[in-house]
């Protein structure tokens, strides 16, 4: 059991370590809300200290204001897809799994979410659903067939599932 925790502490190490970069590359994107965004100032404020919070590393209170601007903006893809980076910092892998698979209902064409989503499926075990995030990765690639501007973000995405695949399939992750 301990070698299994272990094991599942190393494979969220591996999650963890991109999540910055998710912020820099802009992968933290938003789809539009559905009310008037002109009396939603304080909401929006909201997502934007989230976002500093969770750059400095203050992941509770990233995830305060995440928890304030979802339940009053509603469903928002780029509010999940960092609701979902902050759970991850905050390692509770099936409330990051939540948020990711809510940004990928929510807004599909987004890159981050999937290779996370799929990453944190390998991670809690469930194969067929990394391997779905990565098959809908690879369509992506092929559509994109490297010229469009998420070229690099595919195939970072990519590589996150499958090095978490790997980590979670590896012989010595296997429960003993």
């Amino acid at each position: 059991m301990k070698t299994k925790l272990m094991q599942a502490a190393a494979c969220a190490a591996l999650l963890m370590l991109a999540a910055p970069a998710a912020l820099a590359q802009g992968s933290i994107s938003s789809t539009r809300p559905k009310q008037d965004i002109g009396k939603m100032d304080d909401y929006i404020k909201s997502y934007q200290d989230a976002v500093k919070y969770y750059q400095t590393g203050q992941f509770k209170l990233a995830e305060k204001e995440l928890l304030s601007f979802l339940e009053h903006v509603g469903e928002h893809a780029g509010g999940n897809f960092l609701m979902g980076l902050v759970q991850i910092e905050l390692q509770d892998l099936e409330k990051a799994r939540t948020s990711f698979r809510a940004a990928v209902r929510l807004d599909a064409t987004m890159v981050g979410p999937h290779g996370y989503l799929g990453a944190v499926e390998a991670v809690l075990g469930n194969m067929p659903g990394a391997v779905a995030q990565k098959t809908t990765l690879a369509k992506m690639k092929t559509d994109c067939a490297g010229k469009c501007p998420k070229a690099a973000e595919i195939d970072q995405a990519i590589q996150r599932v499958d090095e978490n695949i790997a980590a979670a399939t590896a012989p010595s992750a296997q429960p003993s």
